[in-house]
C-alpha cells in the first residue's frame, strides 16, 4: 500500500522550491500556462524521500504513517528527474535528494530576496564536494575567472593530441589521477552532464556549478 502525499503538502513542496525542479544542475520550471486561459500545465511530481511503499526506493522502515506522508519526506522534482532518482536508488541516495532540497530551497529563498541563487556555503553538497575534489574544484574556478562564459570541458592526457577549438576548459589525467572518477561525483550530483561525442571525453557544466564557483 502506497502512502502518498495530501494535496496540501505537494503544494507546500512545490511553491518552496519555486515550482522549480529540485536536482542539482537542472532547476526545470515545473508550472506553466495551458492555451486556455483559465488552466495551467504542471510537469512537476512531488517525490517521496524514502518510499511511499515497503518494496519502493530509499524505503525506511522506521518511519510513522506521519512521517512518511509529510513534507520532510517529499522532495519537488520534473518528471524526468523523479524517475532517474528511483531507478537508480543506489547512485541517488537520501542524503543526496536532502541536499538537492536545501539548495533548491535556499536557491528560491535567495532569488526571492534578490540576491544570488548559489551563494557560497548555501548546502552541504558544496561543502563536501569542497573535501572530496579540492584541487579539482580550485582548477575550475581559476579557469572560470578568466574564462568566465566556457562550460564545456574535455578530459586528457598531455601526450594525447587534441584539436582544440579554443572554448572549452581542459583538465588532464597527469594533474588529476582519479580525473573520471571525480568528474562522476559531480555528474551524480547533477552538476555537470557528460557531452562525449568520439572518443574523447567530455563534460557540460552545469550554471549552478559555474555560479558556485563564480562566487566562492
Amino acid at each position: 500500500m502506497r502512502e502518498e502525499f495530501s494535496m496540501a503538502v505537494k503544494e507546500v513542496l512545490a511553491k518552496r522550491v519555486a515550482f522549480q525542479c529540485s536536482r542539482l544542475g537542472c532547476g526545470q520550471v515545473t508550472s506553466g500556462p495551458q492555451v486556455d486561459p483559465a488552466k495551467f500545465v504542471n510537469i512537476g511530481v512531488a517525490a517521496h524521500i524514502t518510499a511511499a511503499s515497503r518494496d519502493g526506493p530509499r524505503y525506511d522502515a522506521g518511519l510513522t504513517l506521519k512521517e512518511r506522508c509529510s513534507h520532510d519526506n517529499g522532495i519537488w522534482l520534473c518528471q524526468t528527474c523523479a524517475k532517474l532518482v528511483d531507478s537508480d536508488p543506489t547512485r541517488y541516495p537520501v542524503d543526496t535528494l536532502r541536499e538537492w532540497k536545501a539548495f533548491a530551497e535556499a536557491r528560491a529563498a535567495q532569488a526571492l530576496e534578490g540576491g544570488s541563487p548559489a551563494a557560497p556555503g548555501a548546502v552541504a553538497a558544496f561543502r563536501r564536494l569542497e573535501k572530496l575534489i579540492p584541487a579539482l574544484l580550485a582548477e575550475m574556478r581559476q579557469d572560470l575567472a578568466a574564462h568566465p562564459l566556457r562550460r564545456q570541458c574535455v578530459l586528457l592526457k598531455r601526450c594525447w593530441s587534441y584539436n582544440a577549438t579554443g572554448t572549452e576548459l581542459v583538465y588532464y589525467f597527469d594533474d588529476h589521477p582519479e580525473l573520471v572518477s571525480q568528474f562522476q561525483v559531480l555528474e551524480n550530483y547533477g552538476l555537470v552532464r557528460n557531452v562525449t561525442t568520439g572518443n574523447t571525453t567530455k563534460y557540460r557544466l552545469s550554471e549552478d556549478l559555474a555560479e558556485y564557483l563564480g562566487s566562492a
